[in-house]
């Protein structure tokens, strides 16, 4: 058996040189048989270890760097972090390890059931969509939807969560077959933004539609501020809401404004505590905002504080208020929760709180109408089918649930003591002895049409009456008018609205004892804005 080596005597070597491999038998003296030299065993080759001369100080140097890089690791890393194990990932906000919702795609929702992420199969699976006010969609839409698939004969009925707080699905069983209503709630704006885009069916909103957005809207979808498309779904009352803890009872729509715009910052120049003011208010898109900032801050000629925070979600602002001692916020009544509603006042009107009866009046000064929208002539069959049943004798309870104010007209017991009305003798006459009934007649801009509220308390005044408690009442129609014109017009003007009333209900078999304008005594807001002009332009009904 041979041995192979190589000769070391590079330079003095030829062998060497060359790098030859020398040959020799395994008892044979390792010498080179050219130059003498000690010769040493080829690697690999039947003799000597293998290992290449370079690969122990490779590996030293590569062990000693581990050796570093997990030392520096060691010592530099964060020990409170966690070291997640899957599922569970770490949560940057908290630094806690947590299964985290998935980010579902539209259109992909999540379902809070099995926690994925899952998807409508057809486009058919959605039986109507509604976009628009959180006040409408946070907790009324659901449940007037859940209602009417129940009423449709639906079954295993359940709300899904959207990908979006603000979104929603109400889902339903029938004939093995699933349908769905989407609602989403980004604001009064977006309605009807998405009724023109054709992105929804119905739009809700907590005010009025813009002359502006009218026309805009009414190529594609017609007049909707007709009756067959502008439906009051319920009433509301914006509260002005503070933290239980502050002693302050009622503002002035005055130092409101003044709030808002940072002119007032402190809660001693409003009657309070020394401390600073907080203001929450509602994000741009909302119609709760757009109300407040017309009714409130535009009349008294302000803007909105910059450092002022805004809310997408009412929910989220009433609880930030419940928590800050310092705070004031402004919400639908539904939202308010356990904070304190403050009364509001204004030029010759007494403070007055948000309650049932003076909502349902639109005597308190901040009420509001709130409000579906559909197309004139909907594509969608679904659609006037739902609207029937949202503003119908059926769904008013639903309205109630969720601490909205209904559109009965059963008369309530009225506890305000300081009604500024009693100031005009004519009317404590025509009253003295009846009991209101719990609405007002109401005309569109500029016309002597009843406005859409209206139209439908018609048919609601008519089943009231039709009532055994109510069959041998008198009914008494007292017309009124805003402060714009002269005593003798404004006289002929209320006569003329409560004569109009009266030959609608007439047309409905109702008979009529007692029908008179005042003019522009017993106001219930100051003739400043049209707004409240046009809450001065009304007529009341009462029984006797």
């Amino acid at each position: 058996m041979a041995t192979f080596y190589k000769c070391p005597n590079l330079g003095n070597c030829d062998k060497a040189d060359k790098g030859e491999l020398i040959r020799l038998p395994v008892d044979s003296p390792a010498t080179c048989p050219e130059c003498n030299s000690t010769l040493i065993a080829a690697a690999g080759r039947g003799g000597g270890t293998g290992i290449p001369p370079w690969l122990p100080i490779a590996a030293i140097g590569l062990l000693l760097l581990l050796i570093g890089v997990g030392g520096w690791f060691f010592f530099t890393r964060d020990s409170s972090v966690p070291n997640c194990a899957p599922p569970e990932v770490l949560d940057p906000a908290t630094g806690v390890c947590r299964t985290l919702k998935p980010n579902c795609t539209p259109p992909e929702m999540l379902d809070p059931a099995t926690q994925n992420c899952v998807t409508p199969t057809k486009s058919g699976d959605i039986l109507l969509r509604f976009h628009g006010s959180n006040t409408i969609g946070g907790k009324l839409l659901p449940a007037l939807a859940s209602a009417y698939l129940a009423q449709e004969g639906y079954g295993n009925i359940r709300r899904i969560s959207g990908t979006d707080p603000e979104e929603s699905f109400i889902v339903g069983e029938r004939n093995n077959a699933e349908k769905r209503i989407e609602i989403q709630s980004h604001g009064s704006k977006t309605a009807f933004e998405d009724l023109g885009n054709d992105r929804c069916d119905i739009g809700m909103a907590s005010r009025a539609i813009k002359p502006e957005e009218q026309q805009a809207l009414s190529p594609m979808l017609g007049d909707l501020t007709s009756a067959t498309s502008e439906h009051v779904l319920a009433l509301d009352g914006i509260a002005v809401i503070v933290h239980p803890s502050n002693p302050v009872k009622s503002l002035t729509l005055a130092q409101l404004a003044d709030i808002f715009s940072g002119t007032l910052s402190d809660w001693s120049q409003v009657g309070g505590r020394a401390g600073s003011i907080t203001v929450y208010a509602r994000d741009e898109n909302s119609g709760t905002w757009d109300f407040f900032n017309e009714t409130v801050l535009k009349k008294h000629g302000k803007t909105l504080a910059s450092r002022v925070q805004r809310y997408e979600d009412s929910a989220k602002l009433s609880e930030t208020v419940g928590h800050d001692p310092t705070a004031i916020g402004f919400i639908g009544l539904n939202f308010a929760g356990t904070n304190k509603i403050l009364g509001l006042a204004d030029v010759s009107v007494a403070p007055k709180k948000p309650t049932l009866l003076t909502i349902k009046t639109e005597d308190y000064l901040l009420s509001r109408r709130l409000y579906l929208y559909n197309a004139e002539k909907p594509a969608n069959p679904e659609v006037l089918k739902f609207v029937e049943f949202a503003v119908g004798a059926t769904a008013q309870p639903v309205v109630t649930s969720v601490g909205l104010v209904n559109l009965d007209v059963t008369p309530l017991t009225r506890t305000e003591t300081d009604d500024a009305r009693g100031q005009s003798a004519r009317w404590k006459k025509l009253t003295a002895g009846a009991i209101e009934i719990p609405t007002r007649f109401r005309f569109r801009t500029n016309g002597d049409e009843l406005d859409t509220r209206a139209n439908r308390d018609i048919g609601r005044i008519v089943y009231l009456l039709s009532q055994p408690a109510y069959q041998n009442k008198k009914v008494i129609l007292i017309g009124f008018a805003d402060t714009s014109g002269s005593a003798v017009i404004n006289q002929k003007l209320s006569q003329s609205r409560a004569e109009i009333v009266k030959a609608v209900l007439a047309e409905e078999g109702v008979e009529i004892a007692v029908v008179e304008g005042i003019g522009a005594e017993a106001f219930v807001a100051p003739n400043d804005t049209d707004d409240n002009k046009e809450k001065n332009r009304r007529v009341e009904v009462w029984v006797k």
